[in-house]
């Protein structure tokens, strides 16, 4: 992946990108041995307060580098200041240094090197950790993800860290300035292991006096028989879809959640949402809120309109009884349509096994799935099924949400994320004893912070709120809504709910438009281009299953497969700000592309319903194989074509 802010640079074997204030993407030969070098300031809420960068100072050759640079850190009380040194020699060493000072007195989580390790080529790998004490320990690295226990790490107490690459290539890095551990990233949807330094066991968040210096070094060096991985790949640049018919499955239910900004459903948004023909609507409802009630009733008007189930997540109170029977009550009043009651507990990290227990007891008589899981990321949920706190037995599903910015905003990083969707599948599958399993919901950016030592900071008049981000409305989210889709369903989740109905957070914006337009530049009424995914693949024939499809560049080009009968459509998204060339082997005959791409993309929000009726370009293919040239991040379907 090498979008146009990345910077090439070499360490000898080594080839990689500066990306601003770190390395990204270090690789050796074709394989991605690490992922990235960066600095990290974390407030005492585990937020990233971002870095501004000066005297960025870059000096390469065909071997090395060697860059300079500071990164100021300032937010709230927050203010730090760091020197970067990054050096990477012809014989395949790199050093990074991390040298900082607090300029104010404040509070912090961690402050200081992170170093991410790829999982789609370390999960599964032998793994060499050197303590404090020069003690060896030889393990792997995990291949299901590994619960987040403080002090209980299977890599910890780090100076030193090695994984093997290949047979009799190993990586090897060393830590100085601090103890070091590794956590399995993929609890919060990272598709990487993360080092990093100050153990979670120790304290936090810890006070950082004024003038207080902290200064880290990561090294990384290799060893073993380089040559087989170190030789040069010849060929174009075209990425390779190729599909695998052999594999196959059904597709998941998609839903959608009931808005957050509170209104009902009008007319102008009903068409549109209506014509997604969402398998289920979300609705959240917090018991010990007065107005639960007013939730309901306006999440099952919203549903009848869109003419589909309820998916009814409740948040219990200590003594809900009162509630559940008031619910209960207003549901058979209403002849409400239910898909599910997804049960939570109030200051519970996952739901208790009495939460299900009474949730049963009260609303048995509707005869549909109680399920259990967490409001929070994976993490939580793994956590505490591990720690055998999780009410997996009593359950009949279980379910947990995601979002792709816990750690980081970039758009390199949430590509990242999609990929990492199918191993939270695969870790729950593990200990859920055939349960389906539930995504719910999925969203651009975090809803709230469930780790948070003290209040989170709320946004200020002018300003978007920490759970809204912008890009909510762009072309990328419609490429990565895709990729999301395609792990999710080859995982072979039962359902997943994406985004919300309609405002900041939707598929579309309301007819009011947006209350921030300076900030969120939405226009009133119209369909966000990740409607387009959610709308194709839900409203694909009800005898459609996806196939197994795969691309040689996933973080570039993502695709997803479905077939109906023998009729194949290939979807396909790019993730990058570049175009790529696309070549998919084999496809015989005429076919037509129809892409949401830059020329296109504004008509097509402005009247969703164009979308549908649009029979697309007619394409031919190349010899034995069909190409296509796809915008940057355009998104679009391949179907046999007249």
């Amino acid at each position: 992946m090498k979008p146009p802010s990345l910077f090439p640079l070499r360490a000898g074997p080594l080839k990689m990108f500066w990306e601003p204030g770190g390395l990204r993407y270090v690789r050796l030969g074709q394989r991605e041995i690490i992922r990235r070098i960066y600095g990290a300031v974390r407030d005492r809420n585990w937020g990233t307060v971002p870095g501004e960068l000066s005297d960025v100072h870059i000096e390469k050759d065909d071997e090395s580098f060697h860059i300079t640079f500071n990164s100021l850190h300032r937010q709230n009380e927050t203010d730090f200041v760091w020197r970067g040194e990054v050096h990477g020699t012809a014989n395949g060493v790199i050093r990074f240094t991390f040298d900082g000072r607090a300029h104010t007195t404040f509070l912090r989580n961690r402050i200081g090197l992170c170093i991410l390790h790829p999982t789609p080529e370390c999960a599964g790998a032998r793994t060499r950790q050197t303590r404090p004490g020069g003690q060896i320990v030889d393990g792997r690295f995990p291949q299901l993800i590994e619960p987040q226990i403080v002090g209980g790490y299977s890599h910890r107490d780090l100076r030193a860290l090695s994984h093997e690459v290949h047979e009799d290539v190993w990586c090897d890095v060393q830590f100085d300035g601090e103890t070091f551990e590794t956590e399995d990233q993929r609890n919060w949807t990272d598709a990487s292991f993360k080092t990093y330094g100050t153990p979670l066991a120790l304290p936090f968040p810890v006070e950082v006096a004024a003038q207080t210096r902290i200064r880290q070094v990561i090294g990384v060096s290799l060893h073993g028989g380089l040559t087989p991985l170190h030789v040069e790949v010849a060929g174009d640049d075209a990425v390779e879809i190729g599909i695998e018919r052999a594999v196959f499955g059904p597709l998941p239910e998609l839903g959608i959640s009931q808005a957050s900004h509170g209104h009902p459903l009008t007319s102008a948004e009903i068409g549109p949402l209506k014509a997604m023909q969402p398998s289920h609507l979300r609705t959240d409802l917090k018991l010990d809120s007065p107005r639960w009630t007013d939730e309901l009733e306006r999440a099952i008007r919203d549903a009848a309109a869109l003419e589909t189930q309820l998916e009814v997540a409740l948040f219990l109170p200590a003594n809900p009884d009162g509630e559940l029977h008031q619910l209960r009550d207003r549901l058979n009043a209403a002849g409400a349509r239910l898909a599910r009651f997804m049960v939570f507990r109030k200051g519970l990290a996952a739901t208790d096994p009495q939460a299900v227990q009474l949730a049963r007891e009260h609303l048995g008589c509707f005869s549909v799935p109680v399920g259990s899981g967490t409001d929070a990321n994976f993490c939580e949920l793994n956590r505490e099924q591990h720690l055998g706190r999780a009410a997996i037995r009593e359950s009949d599903f279980v379910c947990w949400s995601a979002n792709p910015q816990v750690h980081a905003d970039d758009l390199w990083s949430i590509s990242e994320c999609a990929g990492a969707l199918a191993a939270t599948v695969q870790t729950a599958r593990a200990f859920a004893d055939g349960r389906p399993l539930i995504v719910s919901p999925v969203t651009l950016k975090q809803r709230w912070n469930p780790v948070a030592t003290g209040a989170d900071r709320r946004a200020t008049p002018g300003e978007l709120p920490p759970e809204v981000d912008p890009r909510q409305l762009s072309a990328f989210a419609g490429a990565w809504t895709l990729a999301a889709m395609k792990h999710l369903a080859e995982s072979r989740v039962k359902a997943a709910t994406f985004y919300e109905t309609s405002g900041w957070r939707g598929v579309m914006e309301t007819p009011r438009g947006s209350p921030l337009p300076e900030r969120f530049p939405s226009r009133a009424g119209a369909a966000f281009p990740l409607y387009f995914p959610l709308r194709d693949i839900r409203t694909a024939p009800r005898s459609s299953r996806w196939v197994g499809s795969r691309s040689t560049r996933p973080l570039d080009v993502e695709t997803f497969a479905i077939l109906d009968d023998e009729r194949l459509s290939v979807y396909l998204a790019n993730l990058t700000d570049a175009a790529q060339r696309v070549r998919i082997a084999g496809w015989r005959g005429a076919a037509r592309w129809r892409g949401l791409e830059p020329e296109t993309t504004a008509s097509f929000c402005e009247a969703p319903e164009q979308w549908a009726a649009q029979r697309g370009k007619i394409v031919t293919p190349t010899g034995n194989a069909m190409e296509l040239v796809i915008p940057p991040h355009a998104y679009g379907c391949l179907r046999p074509g007249d």
